[in-house]
């Protein structure tokens, strides 16, 4: 079964420290990491309680697309305006307690008073994002290809709740069958002789 587009949107956006956050709406005080990993390095994003912290190669101007399924979709090995291979992927899970969030960055904490805001099915959702960055050396003076980068979002599998339910279900199945295909017949006798 394919996946269905629920919503999307692009920006032309300025990741300031380069740096932008998908963060809860419900979220009251968001504060993102104060010292960068090697793991955030690594991989260019960092898993909050309720968002998620996506880091740039540049803080110049990106393409920032966001787009909302109800299932995984396929996704692009290339970046489909220009055909070029992405220079990243990562996939990763993050929650949206209010299953809504919205884009921010540091020189904008409050997200935008007139939206948009995205809204998600699940409040676990898996999310991979690809970038299409320059490499090589900048000069501000040179106007350049904004950098690209493409997240896709979707539910989980399962979410917390579902998947506690559907392992009581599942543990519940073996033992309901076997007290329906075997009967118990044996006894056990406890001497309460305290012996010699």
């Amino acid at each position: 079964m394919s996946s269905s587009l629920r919503g999307c949107a692009t920006f032309a956006w300025q990741s300031d420290y380069g740096q932008f956050y998908l963060v809860d709406r419900a979220e009251d005080g968001f504060t993102p990491p104060g010292e960068i990993t090697s793991e955030m390095e690594t991989r260019s994003l960092s898993v909050m309680p309720s968002g998620l912290v996506v880091y740039t190669q540049s803080c110049l101007q990106q393409h920032i697309r966001i787009a909302i399924y109800d299932s995984e979709p396929e996704h692009p090995v290339t970046e489909p305006m220009s055909g070029n291979l992405w220079t990243r992927i990562e996939q990763t899970q993050a929650s949206f307690p209010s299953k809504s969030f919205a884009i921010s960055s540091p020189s904008l904490p409050d997200p935008l008073p007139c939206g948009p805001i995205f809204l998600v099915d699940s409040v676990d959702c898996m999310i991979q994002i690809n970038w299409m960055e320059f490499h090589g050396s900048r000069d501000e003076s040179v106007p350049v290809d904004p950098d690209i980068i493409d997240i896709a979002i979707w539910p989980a599998a399962t979410s917390r709740d579902e998947a506690l339910q559907k392992g009581g279900e599942e543990l519940a199945q073996p033992f309901e069958a076997t007290l329906g295909d075997e009967t118990v017949e044996r006894s056990f006798a406890h001497s309460t002789d305290p012996g010699p």
